[in-house]
């Protein structure tokens, strides 16, 4: 008995350090919104969280530029609209306001409109982006649709809501 008690331990440890890096939990718990929470979207996954240094997982060749705009973690999770669109939502948590504003900065203003939408946002055919206090979103549509663009605001406008919400 007193043998499995070290080994249960040490299982028990690493199933909560692993648990803390990805998954469902509450580091992520509020910043994306449920099936049907956005009138037409559902979820098509899960929602999963990659801390900082494990962001290359994710965005394998991209990820330095927030991590040097001070990234926490991101958010993430792939959605259907109700005639097939499908999107996917990624939520960058910044240490600061700084943060987002200089990530979307970064980001090309070629072929983007601007839209009311968090703090700042650029519209694109396929893709919205926009900031929220220390938040940089970005919802990118798979392919085109002729809805696209109000689509993608609907999810971004459902995520800004809930942004909003304290955690």
């Amino acid at each position: 008995m007193a043998k499995s008690l070290p080994a249960a331990l040490a299982v028990l440890i690493l199933a909560f350090a692993t648990g803390c890096r990805a998954g469902s939990g509450p580091r992520q718990a509020g910043l994306l919104p449920e099936s049907n929470e956005v009138p037409g979207w559902g979820t098509a996954g899960n929602i999963r969280t990659f801390e900082a240094a494990d962001l290359w997982q994710y965005i394998d060749g991209g990820a330095e530029k927030y991590i040097q705009a001070g990234l926490e973690r991101t958010v993430t999770s792939n959605y259907r609209y109700k005639d097939g669109l499908e999107a996917v939502a990624d939520v960058y948590v910044m240490g600061t306001g700084e943060g987002a504003r200089s990530t979307m900065e970064s980001e090309t203003a070629v072929g983007a409109r601007r839209a009311e939408l968090g703090d700042a946002c650029r519209l694109y055919t396929n893709s919205v982006v926009f900031t929220k206090g220390r938040y940089f979103v970005r919802v990118t549509a798979f392919s085109e649709a002729p809805n696209a663009e109000a689509a993608l605001l609907l999810l971004g406008s459902g995520i800004e809501r809930k942004l909003e919400q304290p955690k």
